[in-house]
């Protein structure tokens, strides 16, 4: 078996041989042999460059695995982040609706408190009204019975004084 710089040799050597053709550059070659030497070269191509074409092909294969590989994570990366974001947006939406809640529950609860203090001022005030009239209506009759006590008192001293005929 020959090296692949032999068959390269042999190219070489055809080439330098062969006939020139006059006024020009071209020659003139055998071209069985030329095809004879390049199919010994394919059949005696060393595994080494089977190999390399092999993980070449592999290699473009990797590659383009992982570029679909990479597109898929990205875009899952992409559709999480959305997700991720509906979450937070879902999450900000619910903690202002649940501030505006709590707001109005103390609004509605600072609302009651005043409108109970209202009604106690008023029932205070209507218990006071009615002390102060049972008081002036206390006082009254007992300006009337002190009167009334004063009276009878005069009417018994001077009933006494004529049981006793006027004698002090």
């Amino acid at each position: 078996m020959e090296s692949l710089l032999d068959y390269l040799d042999m190219l070489e050597d055809l080439l330098d041989n062969s006939k020139s053709m006059p006024f020009s550059n071209r020659i003139s070659v055998d071209k069985e042999r030329i095809f004879d030497i390049i199919r010994d070269i394919r059949l005696n191509l060393p595994n080494e460059i089977r190999q390399a074409q092999r993980i070449i092909e592999e290699h473009d294969k990797i590659i383009n695995d992982s570029k679909v590989k990479s597109a898929t994570i990205v875009k899952e990366a992409e559709n999480t982040a959305k997700q991720m974001t509906s979450s937070h947006e879902i999450y900000k939406c619910a903690t202002e609706q649940a501030a505006e809640v709590i707001d109005e529950t103390n609004k509605k609860a600072r609302d009651m408190r005043l409108n109970a203090m209202d009604y106690a001022d008023e029932i205070l005030a209507k218990t006071e009204q009615i002390i102060k009239d049972v008081q002036e209506q206390v006082d009254e009759q007992h300006q009337h019975m002190a009167l009334h006590f004063a009276q009878t008192i005069e009417v018994l001293y001077s009933n006494r004084q004529e049981l006793r005929g006027g004698k002090s």
